[in-house]
């Protein structure tokens, strides 16, 4: 009875050690299968820390290891970026000479070696020259509170129109000056508009969340027969945001989402046409996504002649997921316009191929645009 009693209690540790062993897989099998699947991961780092003996990569952080891990995907477009230092110096120079304010008004700033905040350009005859920045000023307050940070920095910035008090140093003494803001919101979307004749040039430097609104006031305030649309070098951007600035143009048709899971999503423009005029649209080689998707539409549903050369032909589209405090982008699935066929990896191809170095892009040599200009008689 007791070796009985003994076996019983050997069996069922036995299988309870067997369960363990058994549920501890289980709750690991994703990542036991995973480093079944991708053994040259775990080769590859044995063989080049025992082997060649030159140790772990230098570059072990998170976003190295992740990127390396979506590389397997082979997508360009699938990518992750870490936790953007919205306070760095680096961002808000750039943030603030990219705003309506530093395009307005005609100015850039930076931080000098002593992380002094500094006008780094002014513009001829802009609003900055006029009212009496120079570049090389040192601005040492704003508003009557000291530059210490290089957040501080944002306070420059503000609503078109209102003031702002700023303390100089300049060749060594103060000057005390108070700026009124000049804000361009158009051109700081990359927005920008001219008139030749009765045509209307309008630039979309690329489809981002804020330019409809821009686009949308350029259009109401000038009065136009025919219109030119540069999408050259635009390297696209929003979907829905593409599709409204279409549906001034077009009456009702469909855009079609396949993504990668199965399902179909179509989108579709409104009845109705705001702006019924001939239109010339210009790409190259770099006009991509959303900004081809607005080609697409206006060549199948308008009248529409396209200049240039064949454009880049991304027609997959991208969902962004938060990870690890950064963003990850990836490839969600892949699109259709109207009554085509996906034209990704392919391009769209021009009516009048006209090859031109884009560096020509907005000067005298401009070919595209003088040809553009020339079918609707204004040059």
């Amino acid at each position: 009875m007791k070796n009985k009693k003994i076996f019983l209690l050997i069996l069922g540790f036995a299988c309870s050690a067997g369960l363990g062993a058994g549920g501890t897989y289980l709750a690991n099998y994703k990542k036991i299968s995973f480093m079944n699947k991708y053994p040259l991961i775990l080769e590859t780092q044995d063989f080049a820390e025992k082997k060649l003996e030159i140790g772990k990569p230098e570059n072990s952080a998170e976003e190295a290891q992740i990127n390396a891990y979506l590389s397997l995907y082979d997508d360009k477009y699938t990518h992750f970026e870490g936790k953007t230092d919205i306070f760095s110096k680096e961002f808000i120079v750039e943030e603030t000479n990219s705003s309506p304010l530093a395009l307005g008004s005609g100015l850039r700033i930076n931080f000098d070696k002593n992380n002094n905040l500094y006008i780094s350009f002014v513009a001829p005859d802009m609003p900055a020259e006029k009212q009496g920045l120079m570049r090389g000023d040192i601005i040492k307050s704003i508003d009557g509170e000291p530059v210490t940070e290089f957040k501080k920095a944002k306070k420059l910035r503000g609503e078109d129109g209102t003031t702002v008090e700023l303390l100089i140093e300049r060749d060594g003494e103060e000057v005390q000056l108070t700026f009124k803001r000049v804000c361009d919101t158009i051109t700081s979307e990359g927005v920008t508009a001219k008139k030749y004749g009765d045509t209307l040039y309008l630039r979309l430097d690329e489809i981002g969340n804020f330019m409809l609104e821009p686009a949308k006031k350029v259009l109401s305030e000038n009065k136009f027969d025919s219109l030119i649309l540069d999408l050259r070098d635009n390297p696209g951007g929003s979907i829905s945001v593409g599709m409204n600035f279409t549906d001034l143009f077009i009456d009702k048709a469909d855009l079609t989402q396949y993504a990668k899971n199965g399902e179909v999503t179509v989108m579709s423009t409104a009845d109705g046409v705001e702006y019924d005029v001939p239109i010339v649209v210009m790409v190259n080689g770099e006009t991509m996504s959303a900004a081809e998707m607005i080609t697409a539409f206006l060549k199948q549903y308008a009248d529409t002649t396209v200049v240039g050369t064949k454009t880049f032909g991304k027609a997959i589209y991208q969902q962004t997921g938060f990870f690890k405090g950064g963003t990850l982008t990836y490839t969600d699935g892949y699109v259709t316009v109207g009554d085509w066929e996906c034209y990704h990896g392919i391009g769209i191809e021009p009516d009048i191929e006209i090859d031109m170095d884009p560096d020509y892009i907005g000067t005298d040599n401009d070919i595209q645009l003088q040809e553009a200009l020339r079918l609707f008689g204004e040059n």
